[in-house]
C-alpha cells in the first residue's frame, strides 16, 4: 500500500533536437534519432516504475512522454507551466551566433541568467514563478504516487535550485545533460512539505 506521505517526483531532461545545440524556448523541434535513443536508455526496456506522467507541450517533451504513456498505459497531463524560458531575439540561436551579436548580454548570462533577459523574452522572475507554481502541485496532485515529469533544462535548475537552496548565480552549475533523470523524494507532513533529492543524472 502507497505511503500518502511520501511523493517521488522524475524531472527528466528531453534528448538531443534536430534543431541543434540552439537556445529553444518557444522553438518546437522535434527529437533526433539519438534523442530519443537517449531517453529510450535512460527509462530501461521494462515497465518504468513511474504512476503517471507530466510534460511540457512541446515537441521534443511530449513526443517520448506520448510514446511512453501509450505503451505502458500510463495517464499523461500536459503542462505549459513546464515550458522553457523564452529567450526571445535568441530563439534559434546558438552561443556561438549570440556572442557574435550581444557579446557582453551573453557573458553576463552566462554568468547569471536570472539578471539577462533577451530581448523579447520573458523575464526569469516571470518563468521561475509558473514553473515553481507547477513544482508545488505536484506533490498535492499525486500522493503517494510516482510521477515522471518530461521537461527541459531550465525547468529543472529552477527547481534543483529553489529544492537545494541555490543562489541565482549558481543555475549555470547545474549540469544538465539530454536524456538525463533526476530524481527528487517530496515527504508531506504537518509542518508542510520537504523536498531531497535522491539522484542526479541517468
Amino acid at each position: 500500500m502507497p505511503d500518502n506521505s511520501i511523493t517521488h517526483i522524475g524531472l527528466l531532461q528531453h534528448g538531443a533536437v534536430e534543431a541543434g545545440d540552439v537556445f529553444c524556448g518557444e522553438l518546437e523541434t522535434p527529437l533526433s534519432k539519438p534523442g530519443w535513443k537517449q531517453l529510450k536508455q535512460c527509462i530501461g526496456r521494462g515497465k518504468p516504475d513511474w504512476d503517471a506522467i507530466v510534460t511540457s507541450p512541446k515537441m521534443q517533451c511530449a513526443a517520448f512522454a506520448e510514446w511512453l504513456a501509450e505503451k505502458h498505459d500510463l495517464p499523461l497531463v500536459r503542462d505549459e507551466r513546464l515550458q522553457e524560458i523564452h529567450f526571445g531575439a535568441w530563439e534559434g540561436c546558438s552561443p556561438q551566433q549570440v556572442m557574435e551579436t550581444h557579446p557582453e548580454q551573453l557573458a553576463q548570462w552566462w554568468a547569471n541568467p536570472a539578471q539577462v533577459t533577451p530581448e523579447g523574452g520573458e523575464s526569469f522572475g516571470d518563468f521561475r514563478a509558473r514553473v515553481l507554481d507547477a513544482w508545488a502541485e505536484l506533490p498535492h496532485a499525486y500522493r503517494g504516487e510516482r510521477v515522471l515529469t518530461v521537461t527541459h533544462a531550465g525547468v529543472i535548475r529552477v527547481i534543483l535550485a529553489h529544492v537545494l537552496l541555490m543562489p541565482d548565480e549558481r543555475l549555470l552549475a547545474l549540469n544538465i545533460e539530454h536524456g538525463a533523470l533526476t530524481r527528487l523524494r517530496v515527504l508531506r507532513d504537518r509542518g508542510g512539505h520537504w523536498a531531497s533529492l535522491l539522484s542526479h543524472g541517468c
